[in-house]
Order: structure tokens, then C-alpha cells, then sequence
């Protein structure tokens, strides 16, 4: 069976090989990402230092995961910022998505208050993934 959820991603996301998380959501989720795991990626307005993008609030790709936290520590770039790397695949690139809106994913989740501070992966649903790809074109 196929995990799904969304992953919150900073600004300026652009078809990365890696997801970042901190070393305590690595910790948390590492048994249940197991290759093959798809994650929606919600860019965020947040930034790695010297970046200038702007965040868009909303749902901007679409990634599968190819291996583990341990497998990412190998390929991590130098200047990663992140403090674990998953490695992915990318299955919907920025650039072919239509981009879902933070109130049009609040719907769809049933959760006004979604994100919340400190979470940055959400399990979804077959039909919550199923909905919100469909929007994405």
C-alpha cells in the first residue's frame, strides 16, 4: 500500500533529488517513508539562508520517495541546510503543476488550521491525495 501525505518544502523549491526534514521529524517519520512514498510538497514563505525566492503558499510538486534518511546522507549536497535529506524522485515538476492555493488545500483536508507550527509531513489519505493531485492538473 502507497503512503501519501505533503511535505512543506521553503521557497523556492525547483525539482531537488532530496526533501529536507529536521532531525527530529527524520527521526519521527523515517519508518513510516518508505520508498515509494509520494509527497505533495507545499512551498512554504520560510527561505534557506541567502535565498531570494518567494514562497507561494501552496502545492507546487509532487515527489516519490527512492530510499532512506541513511541513503540521503550519502548524496546531501555541502551546503544543505537541512538537518536530513530523503532521497526522490520527482514525479510532478514545478513548472507542469497548476498550483494549489493554501485555503483550496485547507478545504480538501478539512483542517483550517493546517499547517501547524512544527509539522512539516502530513499523512493524507488515498482520496485526500487522490483530490488535491487532481487539482494540481
Amino acid at each position: 500500500m502507497t503512503t501519501y501525505g505533503i511535505k512543506l518544502v521553503w521557497a523556492g523549491w525547483e525539482n531537488d533529488p532530496t526533501i529536507g526534514f529536521s532531525n527530529r521529524a527524520s527521526k519521527r517519520w523515517a519508518d513510516e517513508l518508505p520508498a515509494g512514498t509520494r509527497m505533495l510538497l507545499y512551498e512554504t514563505t520560510g527561505k534557506p539562508k541567502g535565498s531570494k525566492a518567494k514562497g507561494t503558499k501552496s502545492l507546487v510538486g509532487e515527489v516519490e520517495v527512492t530510499g532512506t534518511f541513511d541513503d540521503g546522507a550519502k548524496i546531501r549536497a555541502a551546503d544543505e541546510q537541512h538537518d536530513a535529506v530523503i532521497p526522490v524522485r520527482v514525479v510532478q515538476k514545478r513548472e507542469s503543476v497548476t498550483p494549489v492555493p493554501l485555503d483550496t488545500v485547507r478545504e480538501v483536508l478539512k483542517d483550517e488550521q493546517w499547517p501547524r507550527m512544527g509539522e512539516s509531513w502530513r499523512p493524507l489519505s488515498d482520496a485526500e491525495y487522490q483530490a488535491l493531485v487532481k487539482l494540481m492538473g
